[in-house]
């Protein structure tokens, strides 16, 4: 648990570097960056089912997350409401939340 904790660091904090850098330096850098959150996304999603999956199907919290995603997706293809960019990077930090707890109960 402990590595996938620190996979989504990097998954989750490159991207996010390389926009803040690609603003000040070159605006190159910050398209790849934004490209890069695709994967961020990929790479969450895929753990989100996975940990779903690992814990029998029984952990709320990650089939919250999961049907949170679908929701995502459902009302990105069926609407055109403006502020649905707010939803991604809100279960980017409700994943990450979930998995530093796990990291964290996992230590002890």
């Amino acid at each position: 648990m402990k590595g996938i904790n620190q996979m989504n660091y990097f998954f989750t904090g490159i991207p996010v570097a390389m926009i803040g850098v690609g603003y000040l330096l070159d605006s190159d850098i910050a398209i790849v960056g934004m490209l890069l959150i695709i994967m961020t996304g990929f790479f969450q999603v895929i753990v989100g089912i996975l940990e779903l999956a690992d814990s029998g199907f029984r952990d709320v919290r990650y089939s919250i997350y999961l049907a949170a995603v679908f929701l995502f997706f459902l009302l990105w293809a069926l609407t055109d409401w403006k502020w649905i960019i707010v939803i991604p990077p809100t279960l980017a930090l409700y994943l990450s939340v979930l998995l530093f707890i796990d990291a964290k109960k996992q230590r002890r």
